[in-house]
């Protein structure tokens, strides 16, 4: 009856605000016929009504309560603005994506997963310093992305690092060591191995980016794709309710280098 009624009262504010709608049923199987709706202008004139106010109250409070929690402290501010290439917010995004990702993985495939790529719009603001709470996450990852890894040939990993050579930001990854000569990948180390453009790797990334998100356009044609049953931000939330205090650096897996390689 709860589930029941929380639909209804859903329906109810998503009408209030966007329209108002009149549903006609037929009468023995009560499938929806028609749907007619007209625009409803939100003004302060318009009075909230308190049958839908208290029917809703337990809800709001049971949300509140959740979205508030504490999962660890943060003793610095992390930010995706940390430097060119690398921040120790993208890192500890992808690393803990990565370690989640690679324990179901190998308990089902038996492989270990090669490296993690994510996008750097992906995540939307920084973890403030102090404690950390549930809302902080949903900021940071507002999206419903799921993890997935994708098995990709030689040649479309290739692709992958001329995408990172060319577009020069700090896209969170896992598992890489890269060097930037002038404008041009000069080493590529994948789990401390030289880039092998002759082998198939296993890349973890989510389900956006691998519908070719953000122009990531190579992880559309895979060789097997393996969906995981989890979201990158609850493997986000889940590590951080297990930690005291949340450590992220920067440790050059992505640097810029002058000198002649």
């Amino acid at each position: 009856m709860r589930t029941k009624l929380y639909k209804i009262i859903v329906l109810i504010i998503i009408s209030s605000v966007l329209n108002k709608i009149a549903i006609s049923c037929k009468e023995k199987n009560t499938a929806i016929k028609m749907i007619r709706g007209t625009q409803l202008e939100i003004a302060k004139e318009i009075e909230a009504d308190s049958g839908i106010l208290r029917d809703i109250e337990p809800y709001r409070i049971e949300l509140k309560n959740k979205i508030n929690e504490v999962l660890c402290y943060n003793p610095l501010t992390l930010s995706r603005e940390e430097s060119a290439l690398e921040s120790s917010l993208g890192n500890f995004y992808a690393d803990v994506c990565y370690d989640a990702a690679d324990r179901i993985f190998f308990s089902e495939v038996k492989e270990h997963i090669d490296f993690a790529l994510f996008n750097y719009g992906g995540i939307r603001t920084a973890i403030p310093q102090g404690d950390v709470r549930v809302e902080h996450i949903f900021n940071l990852m507002p999206f419903e992305n799921k993890l997935v890894v994708a098995r990709l040939p030689g040649e479309k990993v290739g692709e992958l690092f001329q995408f990172l050579e060319k577009s020069k930001q700090a896209h969170p990854v896992s598992g890489l060591k890269l060097t930037m000569h002038e404008d041009h990948l000069s080493e590529i180390l994948i789990r401390g191995k030289t880039f092998d453009t002759s082998k198939e790797y296993l890349v973890l990334t989510h389900d956006y980016l691998q519908h070719g998100g953000d122009n990531m356009s190579f992880f559309k044609d895979t060789l097997a794709l393996y969906p995981l049953p989890y979201k990158v931000r609850d493997a986000l939330i889940d590590h951080l309710r297990n930690i005291d205090t949340l450590h992220a650096s920067m440790d050059g897996r992505f640097i810029q280098t002058k000198e002649t390689p």
